[in-house]
């Protein structure tokens, strides 16, 4: 009896689970991103806008490469051949609920695509989840490496004013019970400040929502102390006493000192000399 040749036998398993793993990366892909092509879009593809077979070969083994493939996965391209396809819309309900759901199917029937994934707007999608994560990574450098007393990041950021006065924001929410620890804190902390500062107490509002979005991740609560000082979440980990003397102590720098019967108590003081 012949011997078998292992080593192919091999090979060909290892080609097919890249293979596997390819197609496996594009529809999860396509399901992730839930990107079908528009029916405006797909309509104005013409003549004019008709790519020769080599150059769509090309095309799509550089979007596979760049956007698809996982490290270490080659992808080469062996030949490109020309098919025709109708498109078809169809209406899938169920319970009350129905949605358009649109794919493709060859004129002879023999082969059907339900996922039809946009290139441009896959891309798109792909190189702001890069941002997004390029972000987040500096913004935890960031914060490792410049936070100071109550845990609250130190910006470079001017210090933002309204009518000569240094800017306090809150943001925060009755369904938040962190909120609603922090808000009575910062009320109370600020009206020791009346004159020196402005305070946009934006519980349950969505009013200053660049600042929000500029110095929040998205939760709250969220502190903003003249564009200079924040923290995203409580201080109900040092308790309240603490707390009223941290957040005084961060608006006592942004006002001079002032007032000053507030700001020179020695405890203030104590934490003034750590920032």
């Amino acid at each position: 009896m012949p011997s078998e040749d292992k080593s192919e036998g091999t090979g060909m398993k290892t080609i097919g689970v890249l293979i596997v793993g390819l197609i496996v990366g594009i529809l999860i892909g396509a399901a992730i991103g839930a990107i079908v092509f528009p029916q405006s879009k797909t309509q104005s593809i013409g003549a004019a806008n008709e790519l020769k077979a080599g150059e769509a070969g090309e095309n799509l083994i550089e979007f596979l490469t760049d956007y698809v493939a996982t490290p270490g996965v080659d992808v080469e391209l062996i030949n490109t051949t020309e098919v025709e396809l109708y498109k078809i819309a169809v209406n899938v309900s169920s319970q009350g609920v129905s949605k358009e759901v649109v794919s493709y199917i060859t004129k002879d029937g023999g082969l059907w695509f339900p996922e039809v994934v946009d290139i441009e707007d896959f891309k798109e999608m792909v190189d702001l989840q890069k941002r997004e994560a390029e972000n987040r990574s500096r913004a935890l450098q960031q914060q490792e490496q410049n936070t100071t007393i109550g845990n609250f990041i130190v910006s470079a950021d001017e210090i933002c004013m309204e009518d000569e006065k240094t800017i306090i924001y809150f943001f925060g929410s009755d369904a938040c019970g962190h909120c609603n620890w922090e808000h009575p804190v910062i009320v109370n902390v600020t009206s020791n400040f009346e004159g020196y500062i402005s305070f946009h107490d934006n519980m349950n509002s969505d009013e200053d929502s660049e600042i929000f979005s500029k110095y929040s991740t998205g939760g709250v609560p969220t502190l903003v102390f003249g564009c200079k000082y924040y923290r995203v979440g409580s201080g109900a980990g040092m308790g309240k006493e603490q707390e009223s003397k941290v957040l005084t102590a961060l608006i006592c720098d942004l006002t001079g000192n002032k007032p000053a019967d507030v700001c020179s108590a020695p405890e203030i003081k104590a934490l003034l000399a750590q920032l």
